[in-house]
């Protein structure tokens, strides 16, 4: 896993740098250690060289030559001496630990004597750190030699054992060498101790380090990404705890936020789809109804012009019963049975031809064509298409007429047409019959808001006649509120299917709108509706309408 990979290269490039780290200590540390112990045994060697001088020096003064050899024999045989000689200037040994090299020629470019002899002349007089030398033994080890120079002091020219003169500087050396085997041991053990120490410390401290990474970074980082893989595959119900306040706990933290506002959006998302289907099933359903509603007032239409042609057809028929009933009456004497049953056979042929002419009127299609008409007459002629029908049997149909109201400039026609579609809703709204007031109104300019005409003549002097108001006040069942917004969109209808289009209103708006006019509707449930068609004098400038038909 990538978390695991960080971890392993982390930690080995932190046991690399401890590694390197402790090599270099080690390094160091045994360097320094080696150098401070030959320091150590450099300074012994020359002290114990001192001493055996300054031991000596009355032996050599006195020439006990035995006294010298025993001193030089017991200190060669201490442990770690490899030998103690002292030599004169030639290079003769004259003394030594070892009785079988007196007398012995030491060779002046021998690396025991080049500190003295590397020059063309002797040097007088040595530094301390030129008193001493290291070199490889034939036994497998280091050896360090160290000598201390015996000069000519006064008391040995003056004694009367030797013959040295007083120019001579330097009598002789005493040479001692020094094993390092041990030291050198030392040196290893203690480098060896420091290795350790360091390869410890680095599996200690990766230890420790996997440890922490492990417990405060690998595992969170894996919890989180496997919450993130979740969440990528869908999934929005993996659950994390921040447990800290460091950038781990601080992310954790993040991603749950992002999490809770993933979920969120998800649910936004799941319910505008939810009310999406549902509005997508609504309008699915309301354009099925609308189809039908269309095939309908297609058949409408149709059936419509067939009752024109059949009206039309009527007409010739009425019109010759008419004429042979007045004829025939002509005929007979006055006071005769026969002639007042034939006026009444032409008194209602003549009303059955009005009829007639009245539905052909309504359903001729022509062209708009505004006039000057009496919006009384008009009214009574929508009446009287429908008040003989069955729906208003039992309807009581009251006219509110204000006398005041003056001819207004529209089209006959076509305002028929929306009180014809008023009578008809009010019928509908009426199954058990009813009361169904139609009132005028003379309004002059700002009054348009003034209730309907009470029948009372208005008084002298009034303003003149701008605009007319038509109130319909029906005691039918009312309309729902919920559905008052809506009676005059195109095809909304609170019938079955079949009992009505949804056109009515909407054609009936348009209308009036094109008439420069207003319509408004008041309902009460169970109490009855109010529709009221404000008129102008002279209609304005037709204007857009987004409820007009097409």
């Amino acid at each position: 896993m990538p978390s695991r990979s960080l971890c392993l290269r982390l930690i080995v490039l932190l046991a690399a740098v401890l590694t390197a780290y402790g090599a270099l200590h080690g390094y160091l540390f045994a360097t320094t250690q080696g150098e401070e112990i030959l320091s150590e045994a450099t300074r012994s060697t020359l002290r114990l060289a001192n001493t055996i001088r300054r031991t000596t020096w009355h032996a050599m003064l006195d020439s006990r030559t035995k006294d010298v050899r025993k001193i030089i024999e017991n200190v060669g045989q201490q442990e770690g001496i490899e030998h103690v000689r002292i030599l004169n200037k030639q290079g003769a040994i004259i003394y030594s630990s070892d009785p079988s090299e007196n007398h012995h020629i030491v060779d002046k470019k021998a690396e025991a004597c080049y500190q003295c002899h590397e020059a063309e002349k002797p040097l007088t007089r040595l530094d301390t750190s030129q008193r001493s030398r290291v070199f490889q033994s034939g036994r497998g080890y280091r050896t360090l030699a160290a000598i201390e120079v015996i000069y000519n002091e006064p008391s040995c020219w003056t004694a009367a054992c030797h013959i040295h003169p007083e120019s001579q500087n330097v009598l002789g050396v005493i040479d001692i060498g020094v094993s390092l085997e041990e030291a050198d041991k030392r040196v290893t053990q203690t480098t060896r101790r420091a290795i350790f120490v360091a390869f410890a410390s680095t599996l200690v401290i990766c230890g420790l380090v996997a440890l922490f990474i492990h417990r405060f970074v690998s595992r969170p980082v894996r919890r989180l990404l496997e919450c993130t893989r979740k969440v990528g595959q869908g999934d929005l119900n993996c659950t994390l705890q921040a447990t800290s306040n460091d950038e781990i706990g601080q992310l954790t933290r993040s991603f749950l936020k992002m999490t809770e506002d993933l979920h969120a959006a998800r649910a936004d998302l799941s319910a505008w789809a939810l009310k999406l289907e549902k509005e997508v099933e609504n309008k699915t359903r309301d354009l099925k109804l609308a189809q039908a509603q269309i095939v309908r007032s297609e058949k409408l239409s149709s059936i419509g012009l067939l009752a024109a042609g059949v009206a039309h057809e009527l007409n010739s028929p009425l019109m010759g019963i008419l004429t042979y009933a007045q004829l025939l009456a002509r005929k007979m004497p006055d006071d005769s049975l026969e002639k007042k049953d034939l006026k009444v056979i032409a008194s209602q042929t003549e009303r059955c031809a009005a009829i007639i002419r009245q539905l052909l009127d309504f359903s001729r299609e022509r062209p708009s064509e505004k006039k000057s008409q009496d919006v009384h007459a008009v009214l009574d002629q929508a009446v009287a298409l429908v008040e003989r029908q069955a729906l208003f049997h039992n309807i009581t149909i009251e006219r509110d007429f204000d006398p005041n109201v003056v001819p207004i400039l529209m089209d006959a026609g076509q305002m028929q047409q929306v009180f014809l579609n008023l009578l008809v809703n009010a019928g509908e709204a009426m199954p058990r019959g009813g009361r169904m007031t139609i009132g005028t109104r003379a309004l002059a300019s700002g009054a348009a808001g003034a209730p309907p005409n009470t029948g009372a003549s208005p008084p002298a002097g009034s303003a003149a006649c701008d605009e007319v108001q038509i109130v319909f006040r029906d005691t039918g069942t009312g309309i729902p509120p919920e559905n008052l917004p809506k009676i005059f969109d195109p095809f909304f209808t609170s019938k079955e299917v079949g009992q009505g289009t949804g056109l009515g209103l909407s054609v009936s708006y348009g209308i009036i709108e094109r008439h420069g006019g207003t319509i408004n509707v008041e309902s009460t449930l169970g109490e009855g509706t109010t529709f009221t068609i404000t008129l102008p004098h002279t209609p304005a400038p037709r204007t857009t309408n987004p409820h007009e038909s097409k």
